[in-house]
């Protein structure tokens, strides 16, 4: 058998689709594919403009993926996913020689004696663990001042559209690789947007998945009530293709059990006709401290794309609660609360017993932290969190329960399939309060060359029809471009 250091795709992005297709022709095995990642991530990740996105390379890829060409050979396709390279985020823990550092120096060695939860159905559907990557410090910023793509472990991550550009956080670095083609896919968390803000800056499509679409096991926690897992890829189809293999029920994550009875075939749905019939909210409201991200002519083309593909727009609805931002935010609460049981359930092999000591090790190496750690600090100082009367309430303000403000009932009271945002700065706060899914999809470029993104929010489980949205809009404006630093 013939076969290239993927010569054909040299400098090419391609798909999971093309992959599987290169790989049944027999012009590509997993192995060469694995070598092609390598060494783009050593000419432009770790070299040329240092975009800096993966933190750490699996040393058993190559012969994992020796092991896939063989037994595709022998067997056939394993699953969904055979021989495709994937990138973690360094949150995400894994049963392997790579550790789960979740950007802080403390944990830089520790590793996880256990696969996540999604981690397991990746390797199942025949999937390579390429690597992880680079992210916010603890996915929330330990100090105020702290950039989005800085941590102590990892350093500054870089935007291949542009260094002097922001790319996003907290999955800065999968958000980057993906856009830089040092994989084909990866994996990210969200809590408050950590999905969407970088996808959108970095030109790639995301779902944030209803809570409970996607365990969380396994996962370095900030929020039972918010926390996600999801794709960050180059288009729609592979982010159905990725969403379809990690969604499931999981015994250990109760919010997993709230699911419907069957999860739809997220890639077989989509269609160039799926914006027919939608009924689309349009969000103009956006507050002035946005305006770095938006576009207004670019959005107003949108609206019109949109409405030529034969959805119906509500133009334009309001969200009050969108603009409320409330100082006793449910993350406040649990964050503390989440980590505790986190570092309980993994000791000793952090070397923490509690956060207490975790935090601890931040005071007595604070030489160590360039921008201080007083935002980790502030926001666990509440005690009894989870009996706190403010969190309770919140929990119900958030819920939607007799608020018509929230964004659940504005969906459900205009019949909305979805509400478009200008970016995903406008929308992720009040739709990750929610745990309400959404998707990001490119919309075209500054002039300056900064990427533009759109966002579309659903109601509870809707994915399959954010998927048909997403999908028609962005077969009929193909707006994504590469990256020109990382050709």
């Amino acid at each position: 058998m013939q076969t290239t250091l993927m010569a054909d795709y040299w400098h090419e992005e391609t798909t999971i689709a093309e992959i599987h297709d290169a790989y049944d022709k027999g012009t590509l095995t997993a192995k060469n594919l694995v070598l092609y990642y390598l060494n783009r991530i050593a000419l432009w990740d770790q070299d040329g403009p240092s975009i800096n996105a993966v933190s750490d390379i699996n040393p058993d890829a190559i012969p994992i993926a020796k092991a896939l060409d063989k037994e595709r050979e022998n067997h056939g396709r394993k699953g969904a996913l055979h021989g495709i390279p994937i990138l973690l985020k360094e949150n995400i823990g894994t049963v392997d020689k790579l550790p789960t550092p979740a950007g802080s120096i403390a944990l830089e060695n520790w590793r996880s004696n256990e696969d996540a939860f999604l981690v397991k159905q990746l390797r199942e559907a025949g999937a390579i663990i390429l690597g992880k990557t680079n992210m916010t410090e603890l996915a929330h910023r330990i100090g105020t001042d702290m950039p989005e793509n800085y941590s102590s472990r990892g350093g500054y991550v870089l935007c291949p559209y542009g260094t002097q550009f922001d790319v996003g956080g907290s999955s800065t670095g999968s958000a980057a690789a993906v856009a830089a083609n040092f994989a084909p896919v990866s994996i990210g968390t969200d809590t408050s947007g950590s999905l969407l803000n970088p996808a959108t800056r970095n030109s790639l499509v995301t779902i944030k998945p209803t809570i409970g679409l996607v365990s969380r096991t396994g996962i370095i926690p900030l929020s039972y009530a918010q926390d996600a897992a999801g794709p960050m890829t180059q288009t729609v189809t592979d982010a159905a293709h990725l969403l379809g293999t990690i969604a499931g029920k999981d015994p250990q994550d109760e919010e997993t059990k709230t699911q419907p009875l069957k999860i739809p075939n997220y890639v077989e749905s989509l269609h160039s006709d799926g914006l027919q019939g939608k009924r689309i909210g349009v969000f103009r409201d956006y507050q002035p401290s946005m305006s770095d991200q938006i576009d207004p002519s670019l959005f107003e083309e949108t609206i019109v794309t949109v409405k030529d593909l034969g959805a119906t727009l509500v133009d334009a609805v309001s969200i009050p609660a969108i603009n409320r931002r409330d100082s006793d935010a449910v993350v406040s609460y649990e964050c503390r609360h989440s980590l505790n049981n986190f570092f309980a359930r993994a000791r000793p092999s952090t070397g923490f017993r509690s956060f207490d000591a975790f935090l601890q090790s931040y005071e007595d190496h604070a030489y160590l932290h360039k921008y201080g750690y007083d935002r980790l600090r502030i926001r666990t100082a509440v005690e009894n969190s989870l009996s706190n009367a403010s969190y309770l309430t919140q929990k119900l303000r958030d819920e939607g329960l007799d608020d018509p403000q929230s964004l659940e009932n504005v969906l459900f009271n205009q019949n909305l399939d979805a509400i478009l945002f200008p970016s995903s700065s406008s929308s992720y706060d009040v739709a990750a309060r929610a745990g309400l899914p959404s998707i990001a999809v490119p919309a075209g470029y500054h002039e300056n060359g900064r990427p533009f993104g759109i966002t579309f929010t659903g109601q509870a489980f809707s994915e399959e029809t954010l998927f048909q949205i997403a999908f028609a809009y962005e077969q009929a404006t193909m707006h994504r471009k590469k990256p020109g630093i990382t050709q």
